[in-house]
């Protein structure tokens, strides 16, 4: 927006004019008078104007706040001298350098020019004509100021020019995923925070990733670590504040690094205002409509709607005093919202603008398979409710992955196409592979995950399976494809590779059971796992479409199986019983040693907190962390950080433009059961449309690598041939 303006002030012939930001304090009621501050130290009244008014812009607030100012033109230059100057509301361009933000409002901008020193008539003039262009630069984006239901000034900016599609930024860029509350603790509360991630971007910065993407923030009971929202537009206190957000989106671009966070649309906290308002209104109430509560069967209503259990154990229904029930697909601390509330579409919509508003590149889409539901039939009980169970191809399950939750992604894509470049999204949708595509296309969400890539075991027949799926749902739906190893919800990868490699009627079973047993049931191979994990990362990262890299995969981060069972906090230790238990998955979400000589015997965290801490981490850290800890692999070429480094700087040089691959010759089985635990081996090998290949061997003999310039191996070769469980990457035709 900096830049339009001065593009405007060049054709009135004032080129060269800098924008100088200033210190801007806004009122909190519509219409009031505010303050600017100047260099001199002299501080101006202004005049707000309100709506109608021109010219102005209008400004975002956060949802539940008085009324924003929503205009505004004020007074500026040396001491004795006025000249009109232009402020407009935040976030037009909320990645231009030229900007501030004030305490005490929401990420208000003002870029202020300073007097020309022209005479007033001409001055006059000058600004007629400098507003006029300006006007002619928006006249096809319409302001609109208007209350939605929870009275927001809601902000609609021109369409962009920019084609909205999965060719945005994040089509092939390298994401990391931070879990906030264990990447690192700045304040000694035993929690991780949002000035901590601020405290470590020189590191990610280093890493070599484009963007990180947050897993929640927000205020929270911390039910489901942070996936239950109990305020949807604001940082949760323990973790920090809106201003500590700000800095971190600032310390983030200015290295370069997008952000993305979580949205968790499925359900809400039990502790959000809206339900807590459901509550105290009663049946057939405007608030009630909000969630899903329905009349229980019975004589007097005492049994639940349904028989479903919940995804995280226990019944999925709750009953409350007045005799209804709610759904909660998850824990009764999470109840669903009814997406078929223009309420809720339009909240959603103001949470995306607010963020969006605030800098925020993209947004990670929660359970996005579960907000569309179907409850008036009565088939009910023949289906399931667990993610995955039933699962049908033609979008008519009751509750996942119906065809109407696209209409919902169509609406959010219009909210995204209202900001230059349009904001990216990306689907957590587990679904079934064919229907993959259909969240990732261009006018939905964009992108979504490949998660077949995660639930593969380390055989050549389901990882190139894997490959495959994920490049065909990317054409199908003319998006990018996405590749993804580990997250916040499954055993990290390389435990998994560490475990015998059997294939289980459900994904990542054999850990699951391995994880129950405190880790004692079978034996974790931590040199095979790694090995193959390092090899796992290349084939990953060499793949045409986005990569994501989950916090402690770059220091090689087993799972920790034996918490104490007490010391647990993921509802799914608690809420599942008999042969469906799981111990649940706070052994990926240990916090991250930082420091390896900070030993917790003695005190201390691994340098995830303050050496003055007044609280040990929330979840207790294996003394085996110290061999894995940042410092200590900085320093070791060796080490997995190491490779990883190389890995993500080397693809930003070799990545092509191409959403495609080729296969080499090289690629395919072996026919011999030389692979893991007695699987047919085999070769994955492909090549981008530069020339840049990766090989991969999951058999047993030694492998010839093709003619070229061998960039980076995950293992060392052995008399220049490629070993089991290893991966190369080539420049083909290079010696």
């Amino acid at each position: 927006m900096a830049q339009l303006v001065e593009h405007n002030l060049a054709k009135v012939g004032v080129a060269g004019s800098s924008p100088v930001v200033r210190s801007i304090a806004f009122p909190d009621r519509l219409g009031g008078p505010f303050s600017a501050k100047w260099p001199s130290g002299k501080a101006e009244a202004c005049k707000a104007f309100t709506p109608g008014s021109n010219p102005g812009f209008a400004s975002r607030q956060h949802p539940g706040a008085p009324a924003p100012v929503l205009f505004y033109i004020c007074g500026h230059g040396s001491v004795g001298r006025a000249q009109p100057c232009q402020g407009w509301g935040r976030g037009f361009e909320p990645r231009c350098p030229l900007q501030t933000q004030q305490p005490g409002y929401h990420g208000s901008r003002a870029f202020l020019y300073p007097s020309h020193g022209l005479e007033p008539e001409r001055e006059r003039a000058f600004w007629v004509v400098a507003v006029a262009l300006f006007a002619a630069n928006v006249h096809f984006g319409r302001i609109i100021v208007g209350i939605s239901h929870n009275l927001v000034a809601r902000e609609i900016r021109p369409m962009a020019t920019e084609k909205s599609s999965s060719r945005s930024w994040m089509s092939d860029a390298a994401i990391y995923q931070i879990y906030p509350r264990s990447f690192k603790d700045s304040t000694g509360s035993g929690l991780g925070d949002i000035a901590g991630i601020t405290q470590k971007m020189d590191y990610l910065e280093r890493l070599g990733i484009e963007a990180i993407w947050l897993s929640p923030f927000y205020p929270s009971p911390l039910v489901d670590g942070g996936y239950d929202v109990a305020d949807y537009c604001d940082v949760d206190p323990r973790l920090g504040s809106l201003d500590d957000f700000d800095d971190m989106i600032a310390a983030a671009h200015a290295r370069g690094i997008k952000v993305i966070v979580d949205i968790v649309p499925n359900h809400s906290s039990s502790q959000h205002p809206w339900f807590k308002a459901a509550l105290a209104a009663g049946p057939g109430s405007p608030e009630r409509a909000r969630y899903i509560f329905r009349d229980g069967r019975g004589e007097h209503g005492e049994l639940p709607p349904t028989n479903w259990n919940a995804n995280f154990g226990g019944p999925a229904w709750t009953r409350v005093a007045d005799g209804q029930w709610y759904l909660h697909m998850f824990t009764p601390e999470q109840p669903d919202f009814d997406w078929s509330c223009p309420e809720v579409h339009a909240l959603f919509c103001d949470v995306l603008a607010f963020w969006s508003d605030r800098g925020v590149d993209g947004f990670r889409i929660d359970v996005a398979q579960g907000l569309a539901k179907d409850l008036d039939r009565d088939d009910l009980d023949r289906w399931h409710l667990a993610e995955g169970d039933d699962m049908v191809d033609d979008g008519t399950h009751p509750l996942w992955d119906r065809n109407e939750v696209h209409e919902i992604y169509r609406e959010w894509r219009r909210v995204f196409d209202r900001y230059n470049p349009p904001r990216s999204a990306v689907a957590e949708a587990w679904v079934l592979p064919e229907r993959q595509y259909l969240y990732a296309r261009p006018s939905e969400l964009g992108q979504t995950f490949n998660f077949e890539f995660a639930k593969a075991t380390w055989t050549y027949d389901d990882m190139h399976a894997a490959i495959e799926e994920g490049l065909k749902a990317a054409i199908e739906s003319d998006s990018a494809s996405t590749w993804v190893l580990s997250n916040h919800d499954v055993p990290r990868v390389a435990t998994r590779y560490a475990l015998p490699q059997i294939k289980a009627t459900r994904y990542h079973q054999i850990a699951l059971d391995w994880l129950l047993r405190d880790g004692s049931s079978y034996d974790e191979d931590r040199e095979l796992g790694e090995r193959r994990a390092r090899a796992a990362l290349l084939l990953e990262l060499a793949l045409p479409g986005s990569a994501y890299v989950y916090q402690g995969e770059e220091l090689g981060l087993f799972e920790v199986a034996d918490i104490p069972w007490a010391a647990l906090e993921d509802p799914t230790a608690t809420n599942t019983h008999g042969p469906k238990r799981e111990k649940g998955r706070d052994g990926c979400r240990v916090p991250l040693p930082w420091v390896a000589a900070d030993d917790p015997a003695h005190g201390g965290s691994f340098g995830f907190s303050p050496a003055d801490a007044d609280a040990a981490p929330h979840l207790p850290q294996p003394a085996w962390f110290s061999d894995y800890a940042a410092d200590r692999e900085e320093v070791d070429p060796t080490s997995m950080l190491a490779l990883y480094r190389d890995a993500l700087w080397l693809r930003r040089k070799l990545r092509g433009c191409a959403n495609d691959l080729a296969w080499l010759d090289l690629d395919g089985r072996t026919g011999l059961a030389d692979g893991a635990e007695g699987a047919v081996g085999g070769v994955i090998a492909y090549r981008r449309d530069n020339g840049w290949t990766c090989v991969t061997n999951f058999g047993a003999a030694p492998v010839e690598l093709p003619a070229g310039r061998v960039l980076l191996t995950s293992s060392p070769l052995a008399d220049g041939r490629l070993t089991q469980d290893s991966s190369a990457w080539i420049m083909l035709g290079e010696m």
